[in-house]
């Protein structure tokens, strides 16, 4: 019988090759889509301005779900947002706030993944992250690391409540309810093309 670690490599490798099919100008669509349809539709649920609340974004990698047009929102709308910085493995993220000129540099652990070079630290309030697959429980399959498990955990022992968002391509759903372990952490929210899943 497979184990729930040997059922997560096989659906990451569906998953994976699914999404590394996209042509570049799907993943911009797409994703534009997808920021639009956050912006104008979960947003203002979920944030007031002046609020204080802080959000974290991500660089895409991989053919993730880009995040260009709501860093471009949350500047011109003064809305405080970072990104995450991997410090080693087995350890949850941290996190810089961004400035006007902040600098990003390779990670040293993946050269492929930009994350800030210095800044101020902080606790953000909403993060919003990426996924290879998400089910009707709003489970999440991310890329095996377990770094956002590890810091949405930590987060919620820091901070009184914290809200999570999924991005994610429609064809990232998965109709089964996914293998889950008891470190993974379910999300609030997961954001497609044209559909907000609320945690039900």
């Amino acid at each position: 019988m497979p184990t729930i670690s040997s059922t997560k490599q096989t659906l990451r490798k569906i998953f994976k090759e699914k999404r590394s099919n996209l042509s570049a100008l799907e993943v911009k669509e797409k994703s534009r889509a997808i920021n639009e349809n956050f912006i104008k539709n979960l947003l203002p649920k979920i944030y007031q301005k002046n609020s204080g609340k802080i959000f974290s974004l991500y660089f895409s990698s991989f053919n993730e779900v880009e995040t260009a047009d709501i860093a471009d929102y949350f500047q011109k709308n003064d809305i405080s947002f970072s990104y995450p910085k991997i410090i080693k493995q087995d350890r949850y993220l941290d996190f810089i706030k961004t400035k006007k000129d902040q600098k990003f540099i390779a990670n040293h652990l993946y050269p492929r993944l930009l994350e800030p070079f210095n800044g101020e630290k902080t606790f953000p309030d909403i993060l919003i992250l990426p996924l290879l697959a998400f089910d009707p429980h709003l489970s999440r399959l991310g890329m095996g690391g377990g770094f956002f498990d590890r810091t949405i955990e930590f987060l919620k022992n820091q901070k009184n409540s914290i809200i999570t968002i999924g991005l994610a391509y429609d064809f990232q759903r998965s109709r089964e309810p996914l293998a889950i372990e008891n470190t993974d952490q379910k999300l609030d929210f997961i954001v497609t093309e044209k559909t907000i899943f609320p945690a039900s």
